[in-house]
C-alpha cells in the first residue's frame, strides 16, 4: 500500500554507483525488489532556468508504503544531481510529498523555494525538483501523478508486498507487468 495524499510518498538517494546502492537496499535495509531503467535526455529539461540535458540509470522499489528512488546520473550535463554529489557525496536528495502537482508548486514558491530542475516525463506529466536545501537539507520534487503513473507504482507496491527478501531483488521495468494480473 502506498502512502496517502498529503504524506511522504517518496525519499531518493543519490549516487556514484547504482548496482553498490541496489545491493545495499535490497540486502541491508530489505527495500526492494528494485526496478531499473535508463531514462535517456528528456526535451525542455531546465536547471534553474536553463537548458540542460541530463540523462539517469534509476531504480524504483518500496520499503513498506514509501517509494525508494535510487538514481546515478550517467551523463555531464548541470543537475542538482551532479550539484549534490559535488557537495555532499552520496546521500538522501530529495523527497516527494503526494500531493496536487500545482498546488504543491504554488505552496513552494510562495515559500521563497526556486526550482532547480523541471521537466516533463515521455508521457507529459510534469515535474520539478525545488532547492529546498536551505530549510530542510534536500530538494523537494513534485510530480504529476497520472492514473498510469500511480498504476505502475501499485504494481510496484504490490511486487514489494510479495516479495520473499531475496529472490530477483533487481530486475528489468519490463518485469513489472507480472504484477498487473
Amino acid at each position: 500500500m502506498m502512502q496517502p495524499e498529503g504524506s511522504i510518498i517518496e525519499l531518493c538517494h543519490v549516487t556514484r554507483d547504482l548496482d553498490a546502492a541496489l545491493l545495499h537496499w535490497t540486502r541491508d535495509l530489505l527495500a526492494g525488489p528494485f526496478f531499473v531503467f535508463d531514462v535517456p535526455v528528456l526535451p525542455g529539461q531546465l536547471y534553474y532556468g536553463q537548458p540542460t540535458e541530463v540523462s539517469m540509470r534509476v531504480g524504483f522499489g518500496f520499503s513498506g508504503g514509501v517509494l525508494i528512488e535510487l538514481l546515478e546520473q550517467t551523463n555531464d550535463g548541470a543537475s542538482p544531481f551532479r550539484d549534490f554529489l559535488e557537495a555532499h557525496d552520496e546521500g538522501l536528495h530529495h523527497i516527494m510529498p503526494r500531493c496536487d502537482f500545482d498546488a504543491g508548486f504554488a505552496r513552494h514558491s510562495a515559500a521563497g523555494h526556486e526550482v532547480a530542475f523541471a521537466g516533463r516525463m515521455p508521457s507529459g506529466e510534469r515535474f520539478c525538483l525545488f532547492d529546498t536545501r536551505a530549510a530542510n537539507g534536500a530538494y523537494v520534487e513534485l510530480m504529476e501523478l497520472s492514473d498510469a503513473m500511480l498504476g505502475s507504482l501499485s504494481l510496484m507496491a504490490k511486487a514489494h508486498a510479495t516479495w520473499d527478501g531475496v529472490t530477483d531483488p533487481v530486475r528489468p521495468m519490463s518485469r513489472l507487468a507480472e504484477y498487473a494480473s
